[in-house]
């Protein structure tokens, strides 16, 4: 296939989650041949999964009618339909989440330190405030101390 062609193909896909579909703009489908293809909407991600419906799955398309020079004896419905195509598959797509990939040891050495910290428990809203008020005080004094060192 060259670089200027567009390759088309109709999709069945069936959303766990309420999505309004015409308010996207970027519409992709990745790995449409694997056995989990991925679904991007804008910046939503879907996981797909095939299934197979009791049924067929029928697309069609408007198709322009002419108007009838006399609507009252020439009846013609408002829309008219012309098929397209079928299908015996179906993609049953559940919402995932991006979750951002660790790239260095480090990232991930920081990320233990926040698991470590330990719940606090105070008696009374005074008794939380007075110690924050001293971690405050205790944590600028050692920026101040690594700023300015005391010169021997």
């Amino acid at each position: 296939m060259e670089d200027s062609e567009i390759e088309e193909a109709y999709v069945y896909v069936e959303f766990e989650d309420s999505v309004n579909i015409e308010g996207f703009k970027n519409i992709h489908i990745l790995g449409i041949d694997t056995k989990n293809p991925i679904i991007q909407l804008d910046d939503a991600f879907f996981k797909g999964t095939f299934e197979n419906p009791f049924g067929t799955y029928m697309f069609f398309e408007e198709d322009p009618i002419e108007k009838k020079s006399d609507p009252l004896f020439e009846r013609s419905p408002e829309i008219s339909l012309k098929y397209l195509t079928k299908t015996r598959k179906c993609i049953k797509a559940e919402h995932i989440y991006v979750k951002q990939k660790y790239g260095s040891e480090q990232e991930q050495k920081n990320d233990k330190f926040e698991e470590d910290i330990k719940p606090v428990t105070f008696s009374s809203l005074a008794e939380a405030v007075d110690m924050f008020k001293q971690e405050l005080s205790s944590s600028s004094e050692d920026v101040q101390s690594s700023c300015n060192p005391q010169q021997s």
